[in-house]
């Protein structure tokens, strides 16, 4: 049976008010790489983000994640892939959705078109639009069970010649920091 809440308690742990939701920068190992440049507002659970210190709107152990993503014209998502469920709902325009080894297919969703990713398929996105694109993404999964992104393995090297890389957690490192 779920809690009852006066407007107060709802207000602080269940509605995440937009404008109040800040995004994170440096969430995924190609932050860094030209092309992939991106606002990522975490609404409900981490998912699959590699970014430590990210922390979800709404907080508790949702069955689902939320995202919304901001995305510059002609930036996006690199080739990656993820063991759990996701759609993503394109809201203010096209996007162009690739997929395969060396991202051999692809198709351009309209506005408010779904696509749905099947686990384990090497996948990216970009915006062909001239504004910026908003997309509502959903990933299946607590974060417990949403496991790691596996990224292409020419991300893997371009990244590391940006300086970002893995720390032995699998979280975010500058190691030009160190």
């Amino acid at each position: 049976m779920s809690e009852i809440m006066n407007s107060e308690e709802m207000e602080k742990r269940r509605i995440a008010r937009w404008g109040k939701v800040a995004p994170y920068g440096e969430s995924f190992i190609e932050s860094r790489l030209p092309g992939f440049q991106k606002n990522l507002y975490k609404i409900i659970n981490r998912g699959v983000l590699e970014n430590q210190g990210v922390s979800p709107a709404i907080e508790g152990d949702h069955r689902f994640g939320v995202s919304l993503i901001e995305i510059p014209p002609g930036q996006g998502a690199n080739l990656h892939s993820h063991l759990t469920e996701e759609v993503f709902f394109p809201l203010n325009g096209k996007m162009i959705v690739f997929w395969g080894d060396n991202a051999e297919h692809q198709v351009e969703l309209n506005q408010w078109d779904c696509f749905s990713v099947p686990v384990g398929l090497m996948r990216g996105f970009k915006n062909p639009n001239d504004h910026t694109l908003v997309v509502y993404s959903v990933v299946g999964g607590t974060d417990a069970e949403v496991g790691r992104i596996t990224w292409h393995p020419k991300v893997m090297e371009l990244a590391e010649e940006t300086g970002l890389v893995f720390d032995t957690t699998g979280y975010l490192k500058d190691k030009k920091a160190d």
